[in-house]
């Protein structure tokens, strides 16, 4: 779908709509007060966000409402100065808000509530809605940046290559409680613990994680994770301590399996493949506990670039739960990435009711728009050549199953255990 599209569909949308769907996202809207800010007397600071290409190519702070003048914001001395952690922040919100609204490039106005830096999505609009002339030049010069990325990438074909870090708890069977993973494992290498910041500002380390060596390959990724995964019941000595994953195994520690991308240009309509084909079929697989992760965890198109250059795709609870669905996760996100272009089914964004059940963990609801996905899928040429390892996991959605994020994940993955 290009921007005008985008922008059509956009503006049929009801502003109770748009609200709604970035409430459920979690993030923060006052697009009900527009042309009324300060209506609750919070809010002081306007910014206006640029987005092109999933991030800020221009950063203002608007001064006055009856006719606003925009002060350019810059990580520079040479305009108006803003600090990196406020740049990155209003960046990350725009990002988001414009993705959640299906949008690929546009202004957010951004309202903020000065000390408290309580920030709300005041007004969106879509680029190709842009009345000013410096502003059209903006997103163009954008647009031909990210086309000449796209030729370039087309050229020289997909040098993809795969990472992973799924999480899981350590947990005491007698107590029922958690056991710090870092009583056991160190913070770095392959075999790691996350760290957890307390409201406190405590922050503590109770997370286990596994970061095996990236691959070009799903079934090099999968062999790295089983070495991580020999390497992890070597380090934990303690064999009658259980290991849990999914998605909120125990309340308020929510669990992520992120899966890593170089190689391959980050881009919207990349995100939308892997939230529509890869995302949506998992999460009718979910346990209740797991979709309570969501929104602050788990929301669609979460992703987080890397120092290297590639990607992260952050959105998955942890697929430890089984290697069936191990298998079929690491497949599919390798077959989708490669064929993206081709997979073009959108319900997250068509059909409001589908992206209201994956926030409310509405099952049923989503089984609707399962099948055409799986179709989709299976009508792809590459199809034929990781089928063995996404069939079983396909059939375990078509069989209404749903995984237990309560169990002991080490049988299954013939680990050494104690029963």
């Amino acid at each position: 779908m290009n921007s005008q599209d985008e922008a059509e569909r956009f503006g049929n949308w009801s502003v109770a709509l748009r609200h709604a769907r970035l409430t459920r996202s979690g993030i923060v809207s006052n697009l009900k007060q527009a042309g009324n800010p300060n209506a609750d007397g919070v809010y002081r600071t306007r910014y206006a966000v640029h987005i092109s290409g999933m991030q800020a190519i221009g950063m203002a702070r608007v001064e006055g409402s009856a006719h606003p003048f925009q002060v350019p914001l810059v990580l520079s001395t040479e305009q108006t100065a803003v600090s990196s952690s406020l740049f990155r922040q209003l960046e990350k919100m725009a990002v988001r808000t414009l993705y959640t609204l299906g949008l690929s490039s546009g202004e957010v106005l951004i309202v903020s509530g000065g000390g408290e830096r309580k920030y709300a999505v005041e007004k969106v609009t879509p680029s190709s809605r842009l009345e000013s002339p410096r502003l059209m030049k903006l997103y163009q010069r954008a647009e031909t940046e990210l086309e000449q990325r796209r030729q370039g990438e087309e050229e020289t074909g997909v040098q993809l290559l795969l990472g992973m870090d799924p999480e899981f708890l350590i947990i005491d069977p007698v107590q029922s409680g958690v056991v710090p993973a870092s009583r056991f494992l160190d913070r770095e290498g392959e075999v790691g613990c996350d760290a957890v910041h307390g409201a406190d500002g405590e922050t503590t380390y109770p997370i286990a994680e596994l970061r095996p060596r990236p691959s070009s390959s799903p079934r090099g990724l999968l062999i790295g994770l089983m070495r991580t995964l020999r390497m992890a019941g070597e380090m934990i000595t303690d064999p009658s301590l259980l290991w849990m994953a999914g998605g909120m195994p125990k309340a308020g520690l929510p669990l992520g399996g992120h899966l890593h991308f170089s190689g391959i240009e980050l881009n919207a309509d990349l995100l939308r493949a892997l939230d529509n084909y890869l995302t949506l079929p998992v999460s009718v697989l979910e346990a209740p506990s797991s979709q309570s992760r969501r929104p602050r965890y788990g929301h669609l198109g979460d992703f987080r670039r890397q120092p290297h250059g590639g990607f992260e795709y952050r959105t998955l609870p942890s697929f430890l739960v089984s290697p069936l669905l191990t298998k079929g996760v690491v497949y599919l996100a390798y077959l989708i990435v490669t064929n993206y272009r081709s997979l073009m089914r959108r319900p997250l964004e068509d059909d409001d009711r589908i992206h209201r059940a994956y926030y409310k963990g509405e099952r049923e609801q989503l089984r609707e728009c399962i099948e055409p996905i799986i179709s989709d899928l299976q009508a792809l040429g590459q199809y034929k050549e990781v089928k063995t390892y996404i069939d079983p996991l396909f059939r375990e959605i078509r069989e209404g199953g749903m995984w237990n994020e309560f169990r002991d994940i080490r049988p299954l993955w013939k680990l050494p255990f104690q029963p």
